[in-house]
């Protein structure tokens, strides 16, 4: 035997675990190849472990999560003089599947920095952070198994694709204003896309109205959540007289420390917190209730929406009674015509509610 293969399970597609290896082993001058495919990932490498698979322990990328490795003998028919990313393999899929990670610190900065080419995009992502488990269709995770294969990538997007220095390295959902997502904005016969579209909507959420957004895993009805005659109304309209709202905070500014880093994590969860602590709201949020559920933004278009608005915003599950949360734009449009005054878009498919 000529050489090794590691066989590594866990949730390890979807949080750029290939390119994690492929820098690992050029690190550590190793020939060999990685690849996705139904049970995790498959390693191969020339010669013996040598402390390989320790390292990937010690090492693992934030999103990602080893639950066991197995290293066998393997036999290399004409040995490697270099390391690769193989095309991902078959198979009976058993693998695991990160969910949605909410939006890293670096996609946030480029996103809020106007020389960046994508200043205010609102579907940047990388390998750290985006959607994940709402865009498959199958697995392996690779971009024609998801609901970014009908946008190809453009020449800037596919160098960083294929950049290994980059952290957008084999990032299946990367993309970029000119071959990626666009918003959609949709009222009363008004049609607006991409900057236009997110202007209407913070528009239409400052003045009172109550707009049903399309985020990354679902549809969510919104509105200011400081403003008790739009609270009324979404409830009125929603059939839902009592019942707390959700509410999204621009920033945790004033929260306990502990609330503030599982909120700020990427899972991003909603938090109970005592209303008292919480500025901005009306009592119409939770009536009768010490406490409030509370979220920050976990994904691009909620940050650039709560960075503009710079106010609590009701966010709300966008269905009807009793059913569940829409996920396609035509159904939205037909479940919801009722309860929003607006409708902010986009052309990238749900393909998992989340």
């Amino acid at each position: 035997m000529n050489g090794v293969q590691i066989r590594i399970r866990g949730k390890v597609q979807g949080v750029g675990f290939r390119p994690f290896v492929w820098q690992l082993a050029r690190r550590q001058a190793r020939c060999g190849d990685v690849c996705n495919d139904g049970d995790g990932v498959l390693v191969r490498l020339a010669g013996g472990d040598d402390g390989f698979t320790a390292a990937l322990a010690d090492h693992c990328p934030p999103l990602a999560r080893i639950d066991s490795t197995d290293c066998t003998p393997y036999c290399w028919t004409a040995t490697p003089q270099d390391f690769t990313i193989r095309e991902s393999g078959a198979g009976c899929m058993r693998t695991q599947i990160v969910p949605d990670a909410a939006t890293c610190p670096a996609c946030l900065a480029e996103m809020n920095d106007p020389r960046a080419r994508r200043y205010r995009y609102p579907f940047i992502n990388c390998t750290h952070c985006g959607p994940r488990l709402t865009i498959i269709r199958a697995m392996p995770y690779d971009r024609p198994f998801t609901a970014m294969a009908p946008f190809p990538l453009c020449s800037p997007c596919e160098a960083e694709f294929r950049d290994p220095a980059d952290r957008r390295f084999h990032a299946q959902p990367v993309a970029c204003p000119d071959c990626g997502p666009r918003l959609e904005w949709r009222a009363e016969g008004e049609t607006l896309n991409s900057e236009a579209a997110l202007q209407a909507a913070i528009t239409r959420l400052a003045a009172g109205d109550i707009v049903a957004i399309k985020g990354i895993g679902g549809f969510h009805l919104a509105c200011d959540a400081g403003n008790p005659a739009a609270v009324a109304t979404l409830r009125a309209r929603k059939h839902r007289p009592a019942k707390p709202l959700a509410v999204m905070l621009p920033s945790a500014a004033g929260l306990p420390a502990d609330a503030a880093a599982l909120m700020g994590s990427p899972a991003a969860p909603i938090v109970l917190i005592a209303k008292a602590q919480v500025s901005g709201l009306c009592d119409e949020i939770a009536p009768g209730l010490a406490e409030v559920g509370v979220m920050l933004p976990s994904n691009p278009l909620q940050h650039l929406l709560l960075q503009a608005l710079a106010r609590p915003i009701v966010m709300t599950s966008g269905n009807l009674s009793g059913r569940p949360p829409a996920l396609s734009n035509a159904q939205a449009l037909n479940d919801l015509a009722d309860i929003a005054d607006g409708f902010l878009l986009h052309n990238r498919d749900i393909l998992q509610r989340m």
